[in-house]
């Protein structure tokens, strides 16, 4: 039975320096390429119906927060229909973004060496020393164990990682959005649904319901992902005895609020979570390598909790 779930997302690579945020992208080379092919010699036409061009747009409009699958999903939204030519050239964009993104990500991260004083290296550290058997949920496409600058040697049979959107080593990496429940499925566009590109069973919610240490790093359990976690948070807050310790690592207390706004937006209530687990923790990474004594004392319960052997999993799903 699993004991431990952890939950990688892009934050985690931003804690180690990593610029692998869209918003990084949109500023590097092969996005430029990218817009100069799709974008620099089209008709005003051509660029009403243009994938590239609507990304483009907002992220010049929205540069702090942008977000090319929150993005991805409104401009399915602006084109409930298409012409058979039209679907064929946001195709062929789609293939030519996943791509740039894909070959973006092996150059910013190529022979990258995490410091051993990062949070993220300590955790990894604190999990392959660990005996408990323990499920690494990797939404990133990245390898944290690539970035290692002395190996960690983890347990096989204690120890499991599953990329769920690919990764870098795959032929495609699987980028795009959900259907949002006020829409029904655009057909013309499905090509770029999640749900179409993913080829394996990833079983995050049979893991989730039996651990109990769940520790989300870097993930801010958006709308684009919140389908892999709503049985998970629904039943831990209807959980009538509690426990699980669920913790949050993130940047700040803004980050936090926007964690909990996208749960309660979700229709999970944040107070039941409080109320239902054993601990509902965030630790800002922030405060932390500030020597904050409190976020240091949570991040030492929190190891010490991985640690302990006796420190088994329960199963809440019934």
């Amino acid at each position: 039975m699993v004991e431990v779930v952890i939950i990688i997302g892009n934050g985690f690579d931003k804690d180690l320096g990593l610029p692998t945020g869209y918003p990084d992208f949109v500023k590097s080379d092969e996005w430029k390429k990218l817009e100069k092919k799709f974008c620099s010699f089209a008709t005003e036409d051509d660029l009403t119906h243009s994938l590239i061009y609507h990304l483009q747009s907002e992220a010049y409009n929205k540069e702090n927060w942008f977000d090319i699958e929150e993005e991805i999903q409104q401009f399915i939204k602006n084109h409930p229909k298409c012409k058979d030519e039209e679907i064929r050239e946001i195709e062929n964009e789609f293939i030519h973004l996943k791509k740039a993104l894909k070959d973006y990500l092996i150059r910013v991260s190529s022979g990258y060496k995490m410091e051993e004083t990062r949070l993220p290296y300590e955790l990894l550290k604190k999990l392959s020393a660990s005996h408990k058997r323990i499920v690494v949920i990797n939404f990133n496409y990245t390898n944290p164990h690539d970035f290692l600058s002395t190996p960690i040697y983890c347990r096989p049979s204690l120890y499991e990682q599953t990329h769920v959107h690919g990764s870098l080593f795959d032929d495609e990496i699987v980028l795009g959005c959900d259907v949002p429940k006020d829409q029904e499925v655009n057909r013309d566009l499905s090509f770029m649904y999640k749900y179409n590109m993913l080829k394996r069973a990833n079983h995050v919610a049979r893991n989730l319901l039996e651990a109990k240490e769940i520790i989300f790093y870097g993930h801010s359990v958006n709308e684009m992902d919140f389908g892999y976690f709503r049985e998970f948070l629904k039943k831990a807050s209807e959980a009538p005895k509690p426990t699980r310790y669920l913790t949050f690592i993130t940047l700040n207390e803004k980050s936090e609020r926007r964690i909990k706004d996208n749960i309660r937006n979700q229709g999970i209530p944040v107070t039941d979570l409080y109320n239902n687990l054993e601990s509902f923790t965030f630790i800002h990474t922030k405060k932390l390598y500030e020597q904050d004594k409190n976020e240091v004392q949570m991040k030492e319960d929190l190891f010490k909790r991985i640690m302990t052997k006796d420190h088994r999993g329960i199963n809440i799903r019934n």
